[in-house]
């Protein structure tokens, strides 16, 4: 791959940056193990709304990042075109399929 960005893992190994959609490599960081943060892979995020209290909550669209918070936020600034009443946004890889087409 010509021009592709690499960024190196705290192991010492190198990956392909990804962008999020503001255009930022990111890089998913999870803290709490022993060696401190280390780099986990992308989160895709799934972004849930409604616009009135009668209408279930709909999936928008999707939103890359690191964490919950940056998630909101992306969230947020992205899908902002109509008055939302609520929006939740859900790790991709928590949904469970329950009926596969």
């Amino acid at each position: 791959m010509t021009g592709a960005k690499k960024k190196t893992v705290s192991q010492g190994s190198t990956r392909p940056a990804s962008t999020s959609p503001r255009g930022k490599a990111s890089a998913g960081r999870a803290e709490g193990s022993a060696g401190g943060p280390h780099i986990i892979p992308d989160r895709i995020w799934v972004v849930l709304a409604r616009r009135s209290y009668e209408e279930p909550l709909r999936e928008v669209g999707t939103v890359e990042a690191d964490d919950r918070e940056l998630a909101c936020v992306y969230a947020r600034s992205i899908y902002d075109e109509f008055a939302w009443i609520e929006m939740a946004v859900v790790p991709r890889d928590a949904l469970i399929t329950v009926i596969e087409s």
